[in-house]
């Protein structure tokens, strides 16, 4: 009786021990994401970093660019991001919640906001002087006596006469400085970085599990609204409206009677809807915001085909070729080269065996910064890019440029594009790892690195 008892235990264990390593793939790990700040920290901690960087990255970049002072208009912001001027909004005074001092030549109780900043360089510390007119910026460069002077070029008819003849000729543009004082980021902003981009890494995971997906009935609309609506249950905000396309093989097109126009080079466009087939390759590129950072993550999906128990071999092999291919690509990022050379450099490696196309692409990624009247009101609310890109430009913003050069201490959402030779797949399958890297002494470093080796599977 005892035996029977005991080899009944038994064959129960060993079925659950199988059913959990047939779940395998299925164990999504969550960590990050139950670990958020509420808002409240949030924007404590978002201010301390503004705070921090004030102090160290302004003199750093001020002194790297040869300025010892800086004068910054509110009214010089069509230059930058929509008429939204993140560098001014940056700089302003403010207090550990966002809310903007108002100007000390305010009457009282106005939340008017300064019309100009100075930044002045003693040799010893930066001093922030508001100025209080074109008038009082006359007087405060004559006594200042500033060597070199940053000013924005946008409209800069009446700041050059307010600098006088004699001090005129010392303004220069102020673009590529702002361009640094934005994209600099602090040690504990890269470190924080890690555990957006891992909140992200866990979204996608089970995104891309049998608790969202059931093949040959969840659509890719589902599994784009999916997403929208955990962001909104984990209380993360998006940039944009997530992008979900299937990547099809020949064999399923012929099976299956989607319109072929939903389908170029055997994948659909973002917006277009279909059902999620076994066989398929899922992709998806989604960014949510969280503390000032913004993700931007690509990453890639199997859904097993009947009787299959894994991924099949040329897919992994794809997926290997493509991260060593991007390996590549990582360490032609170099101190002051610019955009165009890396870019440039990148075009002359060859391409792996089995790969049909690849290139490299890559931008800062998107940040946003909040800023508060006093009274509550919020002036300040849409994300920016700044810093160096893979192309000419980032619409809709003008502070990044493939001419820009890359320092250290910056960020970028790299994200080459390969298209790899696999068996039954007539045009191919593009897999490209879209994540946020640093650039440090030590090189292009990825932050959380998703998907090295191994595909997300959906059963």
């Amino acid at each position: 009786m005892i035996q029977k008892s005991f080899l009944k235990r038994m064959s129960v264990l060993l079925l659950v021990l199988g059913l959990c390593l047939s779940l395998q793939a299925q164990i999504i790990p969550i960590e990050d994401s139950t670990n958020i700040l509420p808002m409240r920290e949030r924007v404590k901690l978002m201010e301390s970093w503004w705070k921090w960087t004030k102090e160290h990255v302004l003199p750093q970049v001020m002194r790297e660019q040869g300025f010892d002072m800086w004068i910054i208009r509110n009214n010089e912001a069509d230059l930058y991001y929509n008429n939204e001027g993140p560098v001014f909004t940056s700089l302003l005074p403010a207090n550990f919640e966002g809310m903007t001092y108002p100007s000390q030549y305010a009457p009282t109780g106005s939340q008017r906001i300064p019309k100009f900043l100075m930044f002045h360089d003693t040799g010893a510390k930066i001093d922030y002087i508001e100025p209080k007119d074109y008038l009082h910026i006359t007087q405060l460069v004559k006594e200042k006596k500033p060597k070199s002077i940053a000013i924005g070029m946008h409209n800069k008819q009446d700041m050059l006469k307010a600098l006088g003849s004699e001090f005129s000729g010392r303004a220069k543009d102020s673009w590529t400085l702002g361009v640094r004082w934005l994209e600099t980021m602090s040690p504990e902003m890269i470190s924080v970085y890690k555990h957006v981009q891992r909140v992200a890494n866990e979204i996608i995971a089970e995104s891309y599990s049998n608790r969202v997906i059931t093949p040959d009935v969840t659509t890719t609309d589902d599994l784009n609204w999916w997403i929208r609506h955990k962001y909104l249950e984990l209380q993360l905000e998006l940039e944009n409206h997530p992008s979900i396309t299937v990547q099809r093989s020949d064999e399923n097109l012929a099976k299956y009677d989607d319109p072929p126009e939903y389908f170029r080079k055997g994948r659909t466009r973002n917006g277009v809807n279909v059902i999620i087939r076994r066989g398929d390759v899922i992709s998806c590129d989604t960014d949510h915001f969280l503390l000032g950072l913004v993700t931007d993550s690509h990453q890639h999906a199997y859904v097993l085909k009947a009787g299959e128990t894994d991924v099949p071999e040329p897919l992994k092999k794809a997926l290997r070729t493509v991260n060593v291919m991007q390996d590549l690509f990582r360490k032609e990022f170099q101190a002051g080269r610019t955009g165009k050379e890396i870019v440039a450099a990148c075009e002359k490696i060859s391409p792996l065996e089995g790969i049909i196309e690849t290139e490299i692409g890559f931008h800062p990624p998107p940040m946003f910064l909040r800023r508060f009247l006093q009274g509550g009101y919020m002036f300040d609310h849409k994300t920016y890019v700044a810093g160096m890109t893979s192309g000419p430009g980032y619409y809709p913003t003008s502070i990044v440029t493939n001419d820009h050069k890359l320092h250290t201490n910056t960020l970028y959402a790299f994200e080459p594009h390969t298209r790899m030779e696999v068996p039954g797949w007539k045009d191919g399958v593009e897999i490209g790892i879209g994540q946020i890297s640093v650039f440090t002494e030590e090189g292009l470093q990825y932050l959380a690195r998703p998907q090295e080796s191994k595909w997300h599977v959906v059963r």
